[in-house]
C-alpha cells in the first residue's frame, strides 16, 4: 500500500484565497458606500447653495424689480444666471455649472385694483455634470415669489 502523507497547504491556500475573496468583496462594498455618502453630500451641497442664490435673487426682484437684476441676467427670451463651480457668478463662454432660469409674469389681484407680479426661480446644474444625468433632469431648486403692487403704485406701495 503506497500511502504518502499529504501536507495541509493545499487547505490552508484554499482558506487563505477564500479569505481574501471575502475580503475584496467587503472592499469592494464599502468604496461604493463611501462614493454613494460622498456624491450624496455633493447634492446637498449644491442644494444649500441653489437656496441661498435663489433667496438673494429673490430679495433683489423684490426691491428693484427684474431690471434691478439686469446687469446679471445673461439672454433676452428667458433671462438667465450663471455660476461657476465655486458658485461665483460667471459670464465666460462656454457650459456654466449651474444656472437659474428666471420667469416673470403679471397678473390681476382677486378683488383688488392692483396687480400680483409673481417671478419663478429655477436653478439647475449646467449640461457639464453628465454624472448627475442619472438623478435625472430635475431642478437643484425652484422657487416662486409674488408681491403685490397697489393700483396707481409703484413696487414700494407708495403713489
Amino acid at each position: 500500500m503506497n500511502s504518502r502523507k499529504r501536507s495541509g497547504s493545499g487547505i490552508f491556500l484554499m482558506e487563505m484565497i477564500m479569505v481574501c475573496g471575502f475580503f475584496l468583496l467587503s472592499a469592494a462594498v464599502c468604496i461604493q458606500v463611501f462614493l454613494r455618502a460622498d456624491s450624496m453630500s455633493r447634492l446637498a451641497r449644491e442644494k444649500n447653495q441653489a437656496v441661498l442664490a435663489a433667496e438673494s435673487l429673490a430679495d433683489t426682484w423684490k426691491v428693484y424689480g427684474l431690471e434691478g437684476l439686469a446687469p446679471i441676467l445673461e439672454g433676452d427670451s428667458c433671462p438667465m444666471v450663471c455660476w461657476n463651480a465655486a458658485w461665483e457668478r460667471t459670464r465666460e463662454e462656454g457650459l456654466p455649472c449651474f444656472y437659474a432660469r428666471l420667469t416673470e409674469s403679471q397678473e390681476k389681484a382677486d378683488g383688488k385694483a392692483g396687480a400680483l407680479n409673481s417671478l419663478t426661480i429655477e436653478i439647475r446644474r449646467g449640461e457639464g455634470h453628465s454624472r448627475w444625468r442619472e438623478l435625472g433632469e430635475e431642478a437643484l431648486f425652484s422657487l416662486e415669489v409674488k408681491q403685490y403692487i397697489p393700483a396707481g403704485g409703484g413696487s414700494d406701495g407708495k403713489e
